[in-house]
């Protein structure tokens, strides 16, 4: 799955928005702050951008906090168990897929081709 890495400052309230989406969606990501980490810096200086937060997903990089766009570029999305309402990641564009959840251990199918 695609890794995802967000630029960001502590003072920006558009990076505290885009972490709280990032979290609320379920979406694993590295928080880099610009401000205080030296090579953070440095990788955020070579990505040839002006403001944060900034996306690296893959080998994509996007500039400012667009919902559409980071969901769009990730390579899976996040579900509900059905039973126990745990969240867990399923690749996308797989078609119909068997899935477990991993903490009740519910079997259902998912299509992913949404």
């Amino acid at each position: 799955m695609k890794k995802v890495i967000v630029y960001t400052t502590s003072t920006c309230p558009h990076c505290i928005n885009a972490k709280k989406f990032l979290k609320q969606e379920g979406i694993s990501f590295e928080d880099r702050d610009v401000n205080t980490n030296p090579i953070a810096r440095d990788e955020y200086a070579k990505l040839n951008v002006k403001g944060v937060p900034t996306f690296v997903i893959g080998d994509e990089v996007i500039e400012g906090f667009n919902e559409q766009k980071i969901k769009s570029l990730l390579d899976y999305f996040v579900i509900s168990c059905p039973s126990c309402k745990a969240r867990m990641r399923v690749p996308k564009n797989k078609g119909q897929i068997k899935v477990s959840c991993k903490k009740c251990e519910t079997q259902f199918l998912v299509n992913t081709n949404k």
